[in-house]
């Protein structure tokens, strides 16, 4: 079967990425993969190549002036292809809408894949351009031949008619590697002024509802003043963050050290992990934190429902500060309760995700396979 994806992911052409070998895996379960890669040739680092990274997966980048140019120069280069059984693209709305134009020149099926949960309210209200996202996928969502999707809770939030047509395939992490994976430092040894130490691992934007962990830290403070809260990441809130910290006396609390692409070390040693986002696709955290039996805190988003529930961790209702304080607080009060949750947790992720890339690979070819010989 010959795959034409549509992607916005600019890593793969780093020989190096995981995006990349990914890819290469893909490869493996048909007979050709191309991919086209909207980038912009003023933006993007220059003017990209085509290139041919296995026998079988050829790289396609559109060059184009700007994002209008997008579907112009995708529909070009896509139409362009023979043989084309399939096209999936990365989401349901600008990759998706490329998709199916090109699709519909080549005669080919349909898939698209949705990583977030793009019906959530909380998705919906962040910005215009979700707004215009979630009505755009509404169109397109009746016109795929199948759907992949990374989590029940996605699943759950389409009509009945379209989960007919979904295939769950949650993100791919490898418990084995997190198993065998060293820490590069302890952050019970690093800051030794903290008892308690709880971590947080995500980009600094609004829709990760950090500022509501530092606002519930007040309260934790009072009754365990050394409680300490690592936050990991970048992004654009990182400033306001760190102002938020010193107006609420928390700076002596509150850490923030840059992105890591070792997050493993925070998870293995601390003794909690935080996720306060609004909206989850999946959560790639929460299931790396999992492995790493480090306890949890979260939101009530991504795999909570699927893999975490009330008997395997901390959960909060969107936006619930209060929620968070009570249980920073309860997991101090009670260890016990963290050890359990941990085994738990543990347990119930390998029972519900897949354990291999083998696997994964044969869910994708099924499903490609299955689509594409629909009548």
């Amino acid at each position: 079967m010959n795959i034409l994806m549509i992607s916005v992911d600019k890593k793969i052409f780093d020989e190096n990425s995981s995006v990349r070998r990914r890819m290469v895996d893909y490869g493996t379960v048909t007979d050709n993969l191309h991919i086209i890669v909207l980038n912009r040739k003023l933006k993007d680092g220059g003017i990209k190549k085509n290139l041919k990274i296995s026998e079988r997966v050829f790289i396609y980048p559109t060059n184009s002036l700007n994002k209008f140019r997008y579907i112009l120069d995708a529909k070009r280069i896509g139409v362009q292809l023979k043989n084309i059984d399939l096209v999936t693209a990365q989401d349901p709305y600008e990759t998706g809408w490329i998709a199916w134009k090109v699709a519909k020149k080549l005669k080919a099926k349909l898939e698209f894949q949705i990583h977030t949960d793009i019906f959530s309210p909380y998705f919906i209200k962040h910005s215009w351009a979700n707004r215009i996202r979630s009505w755009l996928a509404k169109f397109l969502l009746p016109k795929a031949d199948h759907l992949r999707v990374v989590s029940k809770r996605i699943k759950l939030s389409l009509s009945k008619k379209l989960q007919e047509k979904v295939t769950i395939l949650p993100i791919f992490v490898s418990p084995t590697f997190i198993q065998v994976s060293e820490p590069d430092f302890d952050l019970k040894q690093r800051y030794s002024q903290f008892k308690f130490i709880m971590v947080m691992v995500n980009r600094l934007e609004k829709e990760k509802n950090i500022s509501m962990a530092i606002n519930a830290m007040v309260r934790v403070v009072e009754i365990f003043p050394k409680t300490g809260l690592i936050i990991v990441g970048k992004g654009s809130f990182k400033n306001s963050l760190r102002k938020q910290a010193r107006r609420l006396g928390l700076e002596e609390n509150i850490i923030f050290n840059k992105w890591t692409d070792n997050p493993v070390t925070y998870y293995k040693t601390a003794n909690l992990f935080l996720s306060t986002s609004n909206y989850e696709g999946y959560g790639l955290s929460l299931v790396e934190a999992i492995f790493s039996h480090c306890p949890i805190l979260t939101t009530k988003v991504g795999i909570v429902g699927e893999v975490l529930s009330s008997n395997n961790s901390f959960l909060c209702d969107v936006g619930d500060q209060n929620c968070f304080s009570l249980n920073m607080i309860n997991a101090q009060q009670h260890p016990e309760l963290l050890e359990e949750f941990q085994q738990k947790a543990y347990t119930d992720c390998l029972k519900k995700i897949p354990q291999t890339e083998e696997e994964v690979l044969d869910i994708i070819q099924k499903s490609w396979s299955e689509t594409i010989d629909k009548i």
